[in-house]
């Protein structure tokens, strides 16, 4: 099972990513996490193949980003790529003010969506209603900044980190901040530095350098048993395996696991009383087998499988 962490260039779009690792692996199936604007540079988790299939387990994981924005300049797609609509002087502005305006937007906001994005009204997106010159209608979305760091203020640049929710744009925040501080602002540079906790710089490889591996067995590969690491863990036999590959459930109560089913069961049905227990399942060469769920029923132990991946 296929996982990578691109460094996506600037000026590519995402989907230029798969694109291009498409015809590199020869695969039909490659699926990301997290659109990236072609401004936008970093991290951009691949899944490829099967892979596709664990998406929707990391779908509302937090991002990283560091980014600049230019003070006293507005675009129509609130990043350097779109055309000015506004100028006003920025210079007078103090770094307090700045600091202080930057920092009211921690926590739950309410975001406008950029004309420009792909977001969609009636099945279109906006961005080509934006190109025909159309007014797109004002939407907004709820999202939660967890962190925001400002690294240096060199008027009419702000450098800054931020670490939010799913669905935040920050152009948007860019020309928030512009709005908020009445001399208009744009994003002049992106760089996503995570996706989650599992995808990162660290373990993030470039194009380039992905073109320039000469052994598949170099590709820096990220395994699906890391990524689900917080999710219980069975280990399957040939014989469990054979009904988990026809999608059954699987009767455990027998099993070499039942021990430590036994205490799961205690920790989670009698003391947050539920009975389902998201798992994964191994064999014993630690590749993944199944996702699904534990049940507990008339004092009996069964294995659920929601997804399977032989």
């Amino acid at each position: 099972m296929k996982i990578i962490s691109i460094d996506k260039p600037k000026g590519w779009t995402s989907f230029d990513v798969v694109f291009f690792l498409k015809k590199y692996f020869q695969e039909k199936k490659i699926g990301h996490l997290g659109t990236l604007d072609p401004i936008a540079t970093g991290v951009l988790p691949i899944f490829i193949g099967k892979a596709t299939r664990l998406i929707p387990f990391f779908n509302n994981v937090d991002k990283t980003y560091r980014a600049v924005c230019k003070l006293g300049v507005c675009t129509d797609t609130y990043d350097a790529n779109g055309k000015i609509t506004k100028t006003n002087r920025s210079t007078r502005l103090d770094h307090e003010k700045i600091t202080n305006s930057f920092y009211s937007f921690l926590g739950e906001k309410k975001q406008n969506i950029p004309p420009f994005s792909a977001a969609k009204i009636n099945g279109v997106p906006f961005y080509k209603l934006a190109r025909k010159g159309i007014k797109v209608p004002n939407k907004t979305r709820s999202v939660f900044f967890h962190e925001l760091k400002i690294e240096k203020i060199e008027l009419p640049y702000i450098k800054f980190i931020v670490r939010c929710s799913k669905g935040t744009y920050i152009r948007s925040l860019a020309n928030d901040l512009g709005i908020l501080l009445k001399v208009g602002a744009h994003l002049t540079s992106l760089e996503r530095l995570s996706c989650g906790i599992f995808f990162n710089t660290k373990n993030s490889i470039s194009i380039n350098n992905l073109k320039n591996i000469d052994n598949y067995s170099k590709i820096p590969w990220i395994s699906p048993s890391t990524l689900l690491e917080h999710i219980h863990t069975l280990y399957a036999n040939e014989e469990i395996q054979s009904y988990i590959k026809f999608g059954r459930r699987i009767e455990l109560s027998r099993t070499n696991n039942y021990s430590d089913l036994k205490k799961l069961k205690t920790d989670n049905v009698i003391k947050q009383k539920i009975n389902l227990v998201q798992t994964k399942v191994l064999d014993n060469n630690q590749n993944l087998i199944a996702i699904g769920h534990l049940i507990w029923e008339n004092k009996l132990c069964y294995f659920q499988p929601s997804k399977v991946f032989i």
